[in-house]
């Protein structure tokens, strides 16, 4: 970002706005204009008169709280497009993700989170931009494609690059690497993105002698799934960590509620069935007892004997469904040393490829791991990436592919 970047900072604590301001002004690589306004109200004048380029606002403040300005700002034609990222110490971030926000920071927060933040959304505002420019131009110029032909190229690349550093960006919000490394010391992730960013995302995190993994496979592919991962994300951190909440059945029950009000979904005729499949895992240490429940993606377990146990999910998605007001149901194994877990997505095992241009199936997936288990983690990735490498020669990869392997 070279320009100028106008940035309205909402928030009544001078302390906030001065450090703010402190952390903006110390980027060599960017230059901004600040803004600052005490309460709400204030915000939405402020956001009329000067049209920032971005918007940070507290929930909690006086006249008119971050909630409600939230709100009056998106459903203003001048305005809503502005990317807005809410600050708040209390993590109770769904009243804003419903009102319209984009992005959330947990106070406090240091300088390479704010910069991080700031960045991503402005570029998807910049990717958003460019989309809806290029639609228009495509429609207005459609007798002019050759003339066109190399702009049109040029704005594809850009968009790519956008779309890079937004990946970038998913990786930063995914656990790192030592806390899996440090929860589960023999394990391995395959992720592999259909388009550079992707909607399947795993999560780890620990309360005590609790310790909770997940892979989630959302609704959509690319940016549009990417999103909806950051959501899934926060949530679990939410009703875990804020909530206290440590029955998997139970999370998945106050997951489904959260999606369901982020989407707007009231299960009306013809509505949009958005949300995200998820198996989720809770392990008690002490006991070694893991409980499981799942949303369409079912685990598998693998004892030291090369035995296998199936954990079938419930038949139904994290979001809106026929039946969304049935409880999701858990289950529970004892867990031995040696033994093996795996979470996955639907995208290995519905890979086409292969002599026949088939799909790989479930009934070869689990063969794929029976026979890989007794090899260490890192060597199973190995496997698991060559074996899919040599299936998918001459075909396209279809959908995003997250396969989690955790040794015990």
């Amino acid at each position: 970002m070279s320009e100028l970047v106008k940035i309205l900072v909402a928030d009544d604590s001078p302390s906030i706005q001065l450090s703010i301001q402190s952390m903006l002004m110390a980027d060599q690589s960017n230059k901004y204009l600040i803004h600052n306004v005490n309460d709400g109200r204030q915000a939405c004048i402020m956001a009329l008169n000067e049209r920032p380029d971005l918007i940070l606002i507290d929930i909690e403040m006086p006249v008119m709280d971050g909630i409600d300005a939230i709100k009056k700002i998106k459903t203003h034609n001048l305005l809503k497009d502005i990317p807005i990222i809410v600050m708040s110490s209390s993590r109770k971030f769904q009243e804003a993700f419903i009102a319209g926000v984009d992005d959330f920071l947990i106070k406090p927060f240091n300088q390479y989170e704010l910069l991080l933040r700031i960045q991503l959304n402005l570029k998807l505002a910049n990717i958003s931009a460019e989309l809806k420019n290029q639609n228009e131009l495509l429609v207005l110029q459609k007798q002019e494609v050759t003339q066109q032909k190399e702009l049109i190229e040029k704005q594809q690349i850009d968009l790519l690059s956008g779309i890079r550093y937004a990946s970038y960006i998913q990786k930063a919000i995914l656990p790192e690497d030592v806390l899996i490394d440090e929860l589960f010391s023999s394990n391995f992730i395959l992720n592999k993105p259909r388009s550079i960013v992707s909607g399947d995302f795993y999560w780890v995190t620990q309360k005590n002698d609790l310790k909770f993994f997940a892979v989630g496979d959302c609704t959509g592919h690319g940016i549009s799934g990417a999103l909806m991962t950051m959501a899934g994300i926060a949530f679990l951190n939410e009703i875990v960590n804020d909530y206290n909440e440590y029955e998997a059945d139970k999370i998945l029950n106050e997951l489904r509620l959260r999606v369901e009000k982020l989407l707007h979904q009231r299960g009306t005729a013809g509505e949009a069935s958005n949300g995200m499949d998820i198996a989720l895992c809770v392990y008690n240490s002490k006991k070694r007892i893991i409980q499981y429940a799942g949303a369409n993606n079912p685990i598998y377990i693998i004892h030291a004997d090369k035995s296998l146990d199936v954990f079938k999910a419930d038949r139904m998605p994290v979001g809106i469904h026929f039946n969304h007001e049935r409880p999701f149901t858990s289950k529970e194994c004892i867990i031995s040393q040696g033994d093996e877990v795996y979470l996955f997505s639907d995208g290995f095992p519905d890979q086409f490829g292969g002599s026949n241009g088939q799909k790989f199936r479930y009934d070869q997936f689990r063969e794929l791991l029976i026979r890989c288990s007794s090899s260490p983690m890192n060597e199973q990735l190995k496997i698991l990436e060559n074996t899919l490498d040599d299936w998918m020669i001459g075909f396209e990869q279809i959908d995003d592919i997250l396969v989690m392997g955790i040794k015990f």
